[in-house]
Formats: structure tokens, C-alpha cells, sequence
């Protein structure tokens, strides 16, 4: 007891200065302003305190800001086992308040406030909530001074009381011994509520009423701190509440009855609108908040006007509240949990604005009027469906108000929750400022749904039964250039349009985010018109299109679930349109699909792989002004895990031009016209190996045009003039193509007939010798030997087999460059056939299967043309026989030619020519060449020509009486050596044909009538000038070679050796003087002497004795003086002795022989014109072939 007592003592003694300290010092900190007690009374066995003097210094030298006179409080010892205060008796005597208002919104307890509104430091969420029982409160002779120096008037309440029997979230069980009250004077005024109290039943009971009614809150609004961001503009308020207060084993403080505040209207700090409503209606039923109950019969709320607000740093601003980053979740409590019930809710002609200025394109603005929202049964926990529905209509984003209509329905509860949305003509340009940061385009078209969402527990799910987007397209910002529709030749797309949707369509499509699942029954887009183009820089039109740049897609983590499954029961795009442009190509290229429908059904991707599905894809192709060609698929098609498709294809008409550009850098021509057709079978299948391709069908190319390049800044030389027309043709059909294709394996070809008509080439002899056919590709000349090389050795050499060829009204202009000047010729109507040739051997260790070749044109329009034979254009080595034949070619044309090589244009002459050419398979060459000249002349010789050959001459020597040459030039020769050229070989042969007219014309004359190497000479006996049989025998030859050319003429020279034939001169001149005497005796005898023949060998004797009896020279004589008779040698060489030789016998002798030539010619119908007798010659020179002789020299006449 002692121990007790000196506790007490020096409690007494001790805590009433450090409660004092401690409430100055701690105050003041808190509240910023000095804070004094003037005296503390305590007593510790009663648990009693008395603060007296209590005073808060204002913020100048004035009256405090607040002082107290008393403050009792009766605390019991419940509060020490309990650890929370327990006190059974607060009273306050004379508190009074002094607050100024200094400027508007400002007042001099600004200071304090600002303190009082930092955010508290966080609790510890495992601390327990604080527990307190309070009982028998009450305040008297309270005072407020409110100093309201705007208007220069001083508020006052007086004679404030307030009594309140508890406040206690603990199970204290104390005397309550006040009954609630408020009472005061405003002004002047009274006010003194009413109570009711049963102080002597079991459980006592006060009730206190509240009733306001039409109370002004608008002059009062000028009171509202500044540092609130609320300001009241207008609102009345009605309340009429009932506070009821029961002491019982738990006490009781219930609230029940109804509040209204009407004509509401609020702003920001700036004036600027926040909140506003016609009224707003709650009916409480019960409240508890001792007891964390809140019990809500209904609210109503009519012709609310919101303004939400995002400001730039995304900070949401809702009415009455300062923009502030999203809460943290708070702590969970050990406090019992808040129970909350709404039996209705009920908002009526809303309208709610939002505006957001966080966004970089832009600033947004929304509008939902005529906003209803209807809710019942809302609960915290939920116990029962809450059912909700609401509608509005939207408007916003430059969009007119009232077209757009939202509805919303559903219930929920803790675990499950069900929802049907309905949006109607929604623009979904009203989401046009939140896509502006990423999408530059401007959007537009309208949205129309019906979802459903449902959740229960983790599970969610949703179902569109209908969605579908009308006119929707995107378009070019204003201001900004741009590839729009129009650009890429849609003529009916909008002005401005990048890209045109008629309408979008989706039907009974499924989302289950826990099965990672997505199913649509139909999705069908109508309408669609799309440009999808590529700058020249590489960029695809979509990056232009983005306002951010493309990140790189991050790589998926490891503990990514499993992947989504997709199934789409049909999908449908139908009427679209898209028009391609690729400025990167080499040139641009254009291509515009019209008419455009594709169906697909059974889409179904599960697990990375999909099931094959089908497809029907039917479009039109066009690029330029030609008509547009038709596409037609009917395929089964897979994309995973492999790209695979099968299935029927018809196409006409495919403009394959428009993709020249992708290949014109290995091209030296430019392909301004190509359309392709197929009908038939394709399978397509992807794989690791490489993929495998089947081709079964019909194929043309038709309209086909080929041009040539520029080859400026290129090495490849030009395969002719820019611009100039180089191939072309009509139609190109390929009937039962089969293409194969498989990884490892040689690729395989058939074709079983092929038709080419109305083709056209131009083909050109360059300068180099080389044919510009041959340079169509770049560096194919350097290719093609390896490339043959490799070809002969390949295992997986393609095997192409190609049936009958047909060829129909073709032509082809030829120039040659190589001479100058130029020749160019034209070859048309050209038809003909070619039957089935194959790369492979028809038999094994055979060689590759020979075509019959068949063709047939003609020649400069006047020619006819005809090739036959057999030839294998994809035999490796290459090996032929043809044969060809052409009638009638004018050759004034070649003149370039004959210049060139023989120093003389031709005049007139047409050319027929049989050919045949023979190539081995071991590239042994065999050709004869037959060429038929008829009336060839040729002009004077050409100043300034290559060369310069007597082709004249050649022309008379090869003609005949008709004027037709007739020459065989067989050739022959080894393709495998690199230095043959079959066009050089048949050049020497015809060059030596004409030296060979200059050199040995009469041996080509001979050879021409199958004679041998004859010389130009006819040989006589030596002093005789009398053609021997021999001599007769030889220019009876040439008198029928003369007379089959009457081109040529003649010249004859008779040639005589003096000193070698004087001796043979006198015994033919002896001859000559028996001939004079068979002769005289013939006379004598009465003969005719014309008649007498020549002399005999046994004629002679008697002759030769006659002769030299009636000679009058020396003779041996007998002894009487008689010549005797002497031997005939004897004789002979007495007369000889006595003949005399004349000066000039051996000139005349030369010329005998001459005229004897040229009288025997002419004799032989030879025309005496054309024979003509030269100067006689001389010579002693004892060589070879200088004998006795008559030369003969051929000209042209």
C-alpha cells in the first residue's frame, strides 16, 4: 500500500509537467505555430487530467489563432489492460477559433493546412488497427470568429454545444450519461437539434435528427480553401438524418435517412468545369461505421456533367482531386473488413467528357451523353448477382455528336461475372488521337458489335457474335505527300486514301485466354483497296505510315506458355483491290490486282503446325493500259511447319512484264509486252532438303515484245539499237507441260507439242562477228563453254523431252555489221515443224533422239526457203543433218557483201542454193554448199574496196549461155577445233574460186565441163602450123565451153621458135613442094588439083625424086653429065640445103598458127566477134612449155 501511495505521489508530482512539455513541444512541431498550456492537473488514482490555458499562436502578433479554457478528461483503468484508451468522460470548455480569410481562396491557417495535407508516412500493414472507446463528449460555450476581410464582414458562431453519448469500436460496457446534441447561434441565430433518449430500458438508446432543407451552399463557396482544387459554383442541399446511439455489449452509432444536394455545379481553380448535376439523391438505411457496415438503399443521380481529365504527364484528374500518379494498393489490414451494400443505383441523362492531353499526336476528346446506368444488389462481399446495365452515346475525335450508341448488361459476383456489350456506328476516328503516336494516317469508318464477356474465377472468356467495320480506310495527313490509292491507279478510291475498306465482318469468334485459344466462325472483308508499295531507298509503305520506329522483337522467355491455337471455320475477302509499286527494282515496277476474291475454310493452327485447308483465289492482273488477265487457284494450302500447296490453276493473260525489272540486270534487252497463260495442276511442297515442285498443264506466252536495252554504263555489248524491236511473237503455246522438280534429283521437263506463230526476231552479225541473239543474257558467251562442260558431266543435268514443234508466219530481219557497208535481208513467212527431241538417249549407250526439221519462208520477199533434215537442239555434243534448199534471192541486196570481198557491187542476178550440213557426234562437219547464180553483173570496181578480184571474168567463165552459174562447194572439217568457222571456210572456197579464174581460167573452164587440168595453149608440130587430132580434140572443148558463155572472148597468139624450127620449117616447106607436084601431074592428068590429097609416106619417094629433078641446083653428075640418081636421104638433104629461109617465115609461121586456132574455133560455132588473133611471138628460149605453140586469152566481153 505504501509502494502504491509513493507511485501515486510521484505521479501526481511528475506527469503534469511532462505532459505539458510534451503536448507544447510535439504541437508545435506538428502544427508549425507555438502551442502553449498554462497548466496541467492529473491524479493518478482516479486517472484524471485537466489541461488549462490551451492556446495556438496566431500567425502575427495578434489573438491566438485557437485557445481552450478546459479540457477534462476522465480516463479508466480498462485502459491499462486493454492497451486502448477507455475514457468515460471528455468535456471542452470555451473553445474558440479565429480564422481570417486574407484573399480569395487564402486564409491565414493556409500554413497549417499544408502541413496537415502531406501524405502520412506509411503504416506497417501487419500494426493492428487502433482501438478506442470515447464516451460522454461534449463541447460547450464554443466560439468561431471567421474574418472575411474580402468583404469586410465578420462571421460568428456562438454558444456552440455538442454533445455525443460514444465513439467506441471496443466493448467498454460504461455509463453513458449525456444524450447527443448540436446547438449553436450563427449570426445571430439559433439552432438546437432534438433528441430522444430510453435511459431505463436494458439497452439504452438516444436518437439525434438532422433535417436541413434548401440550404444555399453558393455563398459559402468563397470559404473553400484555396489549396482545395474543388470550387462549389452552386448546389442546395437537403439532409434529413437520424444518428442513432445504442449502448449495448457492443455499442452502436447507426446513421439512417436521405441526402440530397441539387443544382450542383463545381470548377477547377481556374474556372474551369469539373463536376455538375441536376440532383443527386442517397438514401441511407443503415450506417455503422463503428461497425465498418455501410447500407445504402439507393442512389440517384440525375443530369450529371463530368469532366475527366488526363493532363500531359498522364496523370489522371478526376473532379475534385489534384492529378496524381495511380495509387500504390494499399496494405491489407487486420482491421475487420468494410461490409458495403447498394441496393439500387440509378444515373439518369449523364454526360461525361474526357479530355487527354498525355498523348504525342495529339489531344483527345470524348464524349458520352445521355448516359443511363442502372445497378442493383451491389455488395462488398457480393453475396447475390449484381445486375447492371447502361448506355450512351459517343461522340468525340471531330466525329458529330449522337451517332455512335453504346449499351452495356450483366451481372457479377465475387468469382463470376457475365457482360453483353452493344456498339453501334461507332467512328473509330474517335481513336484517331491515341493511334496518332504510333500511326500517321489519319483512320476512319464505323464499328458496329455485339460481345460477350464472361469470367468465373481465373477463367475468362469472350464472344464476339457479330462485329463489323463499315468504310473504313486510312488516309493521307493534310499536308504530307503521300502514295495514296489514286497514285497507285485505283481511280475510284478517295482522293487522299492509302488504304479502302468496304466493310469487315466478324461472326461468332471465341477468345479463351486460358486455353491460348481463338476460333472465328467467319471473318469476310469486302471492298478492300490497298496500295503496297517500296521507296526507291527500300523502305515498304507501312514504316512511312508508323510515327515510332520499329523496335526488334524481343525474344520469348523461357517460361512463355504454350503457344495459341487459331481456327477459323471460313474466311472470305471479296471485290479488292491492290495495286503494287516497287521503286527499289532496278526500274519500278506496277501491278494492279482488280476484282480480287479469296475464300478459305477449315483454318485451324494447333501446336506450330497447321492442317491443310482450302482455297479459292480469283483476281484480275493488269499492268499498264492493256487488258487485264485473269487468276484463277483452287488449291488445298498448309504454311506450317513447311509452306505446301496443291491444287488447280487457270490463269490467262498474266502480265509477266511488269516483273522484268527484278531481271533486267542480267538481261541486256527490255521486255515491254509478255503475257503468260497456264491451265492445269500445281504441287508445291517446302522442306529442309529444298522444296519440291510439280507442274502439270497447259502453258502459253503470248504478245510477247522484246526490245533492246540501254547499254549504257554496262561492259555487255548491245544487243542492237536502243529501243529497236528484237523479238516478237503472238503466241507461244506449250501443250502437256510436266514439270518436276525434287531435292537430289535432276529436275524434268516434257513438253508434248509446242506451237509458235506470227514470231518475229531481229537478228544481227555484230562487228565482232558475233550474233546479238547470243548476248541477250549478260556474260552468256563466257558461260556457255563451262556451262556445256558441266552439262555433258552433271548426274543432275535437267532430262527435258519436248514433242512436236510447229512454227507459223514468221519472220526475221538480218543485218550484218561484221562487213561494211552494212547488209541487212528480211526472211518471212516462215513456217514449219519440228518432231519430238529429248535431251536424253532414246536407248541406252545410244545417242539423244533426232527431230525431223521442216521449214519453209521466203527470202526478201521474193526467195523461197526450205530446210529439212534432222537435228537435236539439246544434244550435248551438238549433232545435225539438214538440208536446204532457196530459189530466186535477188542480189543486189548483198552489194555490202561483193564489195567487201571482191571490190565490186552487183547490179543484177538472183541466187538459188542447195545446202547440206552433216555434224558427227564427235563434232565431225560435212557440208555441201550448190550455189545456182542466174544473170549475176556486177558494177565497175568499187574505189577504195577491201579488195579488188576479176569477178567479171569469173561470172563469164562460170555462166553459161543462159547466164546461170552452177558451183559445188563441198566443206568439211572438225567442230572441235576452236579455228574452224564454217562461214570463213565457205568465204576461202568462193575466194579461190574466183583467184582460180585469174591464175588457170581454162581449167576452170575445164573443170567446169569435167575435163582435166587443161592449160590455155594448143601445141603444134615444130615449122608447122596445122592443128594435129590432138589440138582438134582440145579446142573442140572449148569451142562448146565458149559457146555455152557467150560472155567471153578470145584472143589468140601464135608463138614460133626461129632457131629451133628453121630446120623443120624447110622439110614441111619440102613437104610442100611434093604437094605442088602430085598436084601439077593431077592437073596434067586432068584432075582437079583442089581434090588432090596430102602427099603420102608412100607417095613420097617418087615425089621427092620428081622434085629434086625439076630443082635447079647442084647435082652430083655421071661422067656424060647426067644427074645421077641418088638415095632419097641423099636427095633430101641436097634440097634442104638449097631451101632458103625468109626473115620473116617464122613470124608468119606464128601468126599461121594463130589464124589456125581462130579459124577452127570459129569452125565450131564459136562467133568470129568473139575471136580475135594477137600479135605473133618470137622466142629462142628452149624452156618448158615455150615450144611451138598458140596461147589462147579468156575475157569478159
Amino acid at each position: 500500500m505504501g509502494a502504491l501511495l509513493v507511485f501515486w505521489a510521484l505521479a501526481w508530482v511528475a506527469v503534469p509537467p511532462i505532459v505539458r512539455s510534451q503536448i507544447e513541444r510535439h504541437a508545435s512541431e506538428a502544427l508549425g505555430r507555438e502551442v502553449i498550456v498554462a497548466g496541467v492537473d492529473f491524479s493518478p488514482w482516479t486517472l484524471e487530467m485537466t489541461l488549462h490555458g490551451l492556446s495556438i499562436a496566431s500567425q502575427g502578433a495578434g489573438k491566438p489563432q485557437a485557445q481552450v479554457e478546459r479540457i477534462y478528461i476522465d480516463a479508466e483503468l480498462q485502459s491499462l489492460w486493454r492497451l486502448a484508451p477507455v475514457i468515460d468522460a471528455i468535456e471542452v470548455d470555451g473553445p474558440v477559433l479565429r480564422v481570417a480569410q486574407t484573399s480569395a481562396g487564402h486564409y491565414d491557417v493556409d500554413d497549417i493546412l499544408a502541413r496537415f495535407s502531406q501524405p502520412p508516412e506509411p503504416e506497417d500493414p501487419q500494426a493492428k488497427p487502433a482501438r478506442f472507446a470515447l464516451y460522454n463528449m461534449v463541447l460547450r460555450g464554443g466560439s468561431v470568429d471567421f474574418d472575411d476581410r474580402m468583404v469586410d464582414k465578420v462571421h460568428t458562431l456562438r454558444q456552440v454545444r455538442l454533445d455525443v453519448p460514444f465513439l467506441s469500436n471496443l466493448s467498454a460496457d460504461r455509463e453513458v450519461k449525456v444524450t447527443p446534441r448540436l446547438a449553436f447561434e450563427l449570426n445571430g441565430s439559433a439552432f438546437d437539434s432534438a433528441a430522444q433518449a430510453t435511459p431505463f430500458a436494458d439497452d439504452r438508446e438516444a436518437e439525434a435528427r438532422v433535417r436541413i432543407q434548401d440550404f444555399d451552399l453558393a455563398p459559402f463557396a468563397g470559404y473553400i480553401p484555396h489549396s482545395v482544387p474543388l470550387r462549389l459554383r452552386a448546389g442546395v442541399l437537403d439532409a434529413d438524418l437520424r444518428v442513432h446511439f445504442e449502448q449495448a455489449a457492443a455499442p452502436r452509432v447507426k446513421i439512417a435517412g436521405s441526402l440530397a444536394l441539387r443544382g450542383a455545379e463545381t470548377t477547377d481553380a481556374q474556372g474551369g468545369r469539373l463536376l455538375g448535376f441536376d440532383a443527386l439523391r442517397v438514401v441511407l438505411k443503415d450506417v455503422q461505421p463503428l461497425q465498418h457496415q455501410v447500407d445504402i438503399e439507393s442512389v440517384d443521380w440525375e443530369g450529371v456533367r463530368a469532366l475527366l481529365r488526363r493532363d500531359a504527364s498522364g496523370a489522371v484528374v478526376l473532379p475534385g482531386m489534384e492529378a496524381s500518379a495511380p495509387a500504390e494498393a494499399p496494405a491489407v489490414s487486420a482491421e475487420a473488413p468494410w461490409q458495403f451494400r447498394l441496393g439500387r443505383l440509378s444515373l439518369r441523362d449523364g454526360v461525361f467528357d474526357w479530355e487527354d492531353e498525355s498523348l504525342p499526336g495529339g489531344r483527345a476528346t470524348w464524349k458520352a451523353d445521355q448516359l443511363r446506368m442502372d445497378a442493383t444488389a451491389i455488395a462488398w462481399p457480393l453475396h447475390q448477382p449484381l445486375q447492371f446495365q447502361a448506355s450512351a452515346q459517343l461522340s468525340g475525335g471531330g466525329v458529330p455528336q449522337g451517332g455512335a450508341q453504346l449499351a452495356l448488361q450483366g451481372q457479377t459476383t465475387g468469382t463470376r461475372a457475365q457482360a453483353a456489350v452493344s456498339i453501334r456506328s461507332l467512328p473509330v476516328a474517335m481513336a484517331g488521337p491515341y493511334l496518332a503516336g504510333v500511326l500517321k494516317p489519319s483512320v476512319a469508318g464505323t464499328l458496329d458489335a455485339d460481345i460477350g464477356l464472361a469470367r468465373d474465377g481465373e477463367v475468362l472468356a469472350a464472344k464476339v457474335a457479330r462485329l463489323s467495320l463499315d468504310k473504313a480506310s486510312l488516309s493521307c495527313p493534310s499536308g504530307t505527300r503521300c502514295e495514296t490509292l489514286r497514285h497507285g491507279g485505283v481511280a475510284v478510291a478517295a482522293k487522299s486514301a492509302l488504304v479502302e475498306l468496304g466493310r469487315l465482318e466478324v461472326a461468332d469468334a471465341w477468345v479463351l485466354p486460358s486455353q491460348r485459344r481463338l476460333s472465328l466462325a467467319r471473318v469476310a472483308l469486302q471492298q478492300p483497296r490497298l496500295l503496297v508499295s517500296r521507296s526507291g531507298q527500300g523502305g515498304w509503305m507501312f514504316e512511312e505510315w508508323l510515327a515510332v520506329q520499329q523496335q526488334a522483337p524481343q525474344a520469348a522467355s523461357a517460361g512463355a506458355g504454350a503457344p495459341w491455337s487459331v481456327q477459323v471455320e471460313s474466311a472470305e475477302i471479296a471485290g479488292a483491290d491492290v495495286a503494287f509499286r516497287d521503286a527499289a527494282a532496278p526500274r519500278p515496277v506496277a501491278l494492279n490486282l482488280s476484282a480480287l476474291q479469296l475464300r478459305a475454310s477449315g483454318f485451324a493452327w494447333r501446336d506450330g503446325k497447321m492442317a491443310p485447308f482450302p482455297v479459292h483465289l480469283q483476281t484480275r492482273a493488269g499492268a499498264g493500259r492493256a487488258e487485264a488477265g485473269q487468276l484463277t487457284l483452287d488449291a488445298t494450302l498448309s504454311m506450317a511447319p513447311g509452306l505446301a500447296l496443291q491444287g488447280k490453276v487457270r490463269a490467262r493473260n498474266l502480265p509477266l512484264h511488269a516483273f522484268e525489272p527484278y531481271v533486267s540486270q542480267d538481261l541486256n534487252v527490255d521486255i515491254r509486252r509478255a503475257d503468260g497463260s497456264f491451265t492445269g495442276d500445281v504441287r508445291y511442297a517446302d522442306a529442309k532438303a529444298g522444296p519440291s515442285v510439280v507442274v502439270k498443264g497447259d502453258l502459253s506466252l503470248d504478245d510477247v515484245r522484246v526490245l533492246a536495252a540501254d547499254g549504257e554504263g554496262s561492259q555487255a555489248p548491245r544487243v542492237a539499237e536502243q529501243g529497236e524491236e528484237l523479238l516478237r511473237w503472238k503466241s507461244l503455246g506449250l501443250r502437256g507441260v510436266a514439270l518436276g522438280m525434287e531435292p537430289g534429283k535432276p529436275l524434268t521437263l516434257d513438253v508434248q507439242e509446242t506451237a509458235l506463230s506470227d514470231f518475229f526476231a531481229r537478228i544481227i552479225v555484230q562487228e565482232s562477228g558475233r550474233i546479238n541473239l547470243q548476248d541477250i543474257r549478260k556474260e552468256a558467251a563466257a558461260a556457255e563453254p563451262q556451262e556445256a562442260r558441266e552439262q555433258a558431266t552433271d548426274p543432275l543435268a535437267p532430262v527435258i523431252r519436248f514433242g512436236p514443234v510447229a512454227l507459223a508466219n514468221g519472220a526475221v530481219h538480218f543485218t550484218d555489221h561484221f562487213i561494211k557497208p552494212n547488209y541487212s535481208a528480211n526472211i518471212s513467212d516462215l513456217g514449219g515443224r519440228l518432231s519430238a527431241f529429248s535431251s536424253v538417249a532414246t536407248t541406252p549407250g545410244g545417242g539423244p533422239q533426232m527431230a525431223d526439221l521442216e521449214l519453209r519462208g521466203r527470202v526478201q520477199g521474193t526467195a523461197s526457203l526450205e530446210v529439212t533434215g534432222k537435228l537435236n537442239p539439246l544434244a550435248k555434243p551438238l549433232a545435225l543433218d539438214i538440208q536446204g534448199r532457196m530459189r530466186d534471192l535477188e542480189l543486189p541486196p548483198l552489194s555490202p557483201y561483193s564489195i567487201k570481198y571482191a571490190g565490186h557491187g552487183i547490179e543484177r542476178g538472183k541466187l538459188s542454193m542447195d545446202v547440206a550440213y552433216k555434224v558427227q557426234p564427235d563434232g565431225q562437219l560435212t557440208a555441201s554448199n550448190k550455189l545456182v547464180l542466174n544473170q549475176l553483173a556486177f558494177s565497175d570496181p568499187v574505189e577504195g574496196a577491201p579488195a579488188s578480184l576479176p569477178v567479171r571474168l569469173a561470172t563469164a567463165l562460170l555462166a553459161d549461155r543462159n547466164g546461170v552459174i552452177d558451183v559445188d562447194l563441198p566443206v568439211s572439217g572438225s567442230l572441235n577445233d576452236p579455228q574452224f568457222r564454217l562461214g570463213a571456210v565457205i568465204l576461202k572456197v568462193i575466194g579461190n574460186l574466183i583467184m582460180k579464174a585469174v591464175t588457170a581460167p581454162f581449167s576452170l573452164l575445164a573443170g567446169v565441163f569435167g575435163g582435166g587440168d587443161e592449160q590455155g595453149a594448143v601445141a603444134f608440130a615444130a615449122g608447122s602450123s596445122a592443128l594435129d587430132d590432138g589440138a582438134r580434140q582440145q579446142l573442140d572443148k572449148m569451142a562448146q565451153a565458149l559457146v555455152e558463155r557467150p560472155a567471153l572472148r578470145v584472143t589468140v597468139v601464135g608463138w614460133a621458135q626461129p632457131q629451133a624450127e628453121q630446120e623443120a620449117w624447110k622439110r614441111l616447106r619440102l613437104r610442100d613442094l611434093a604437094m605442088e607436084q602430085k598436084r601439077r601431074a593431077a592437073v596434067r592428068d586432068g584432075g582437079n588439083a583442089a581434090e588432090v590429097t596430102p602427099v603420102s609416106d608412100a607417095e613420097y619417094p617418087a615425089l621427092l625424086k620428081e622434085v629434086y629433078r625439076r630443082a635447079d641446083i647442084k647435082k652430083p653428075r655421071n661422067l656424060v653429065g647426067i644427074a645421077k640418081d641418088l638415095p632419097q636421104h641423099e636427095m633430101e638433104a641436097l634440097l634442104l640445103q638449097s631451101i632458103a629461109v625468109p626473115g620473116n617465115s617464122m613470124q608468119e609461121l606464128a601468126l599461121a598458127r594463130g589464124v589456125a586456132v581462130r579459124d577452127y574455133l570459129a569452125s565450131r560455132q564459136v562467133p568470129l566477134e568473139r575471136l580475135f588473133v594477137g600479135a605473133s611471138k618470137l622466142t629462142n628460149d628452149g624452156a618448158q612449155g615455150s615450144g611451138p605453140k598458140a596461147e589462147l586469152t579468156l575475157a569478159a566481153r
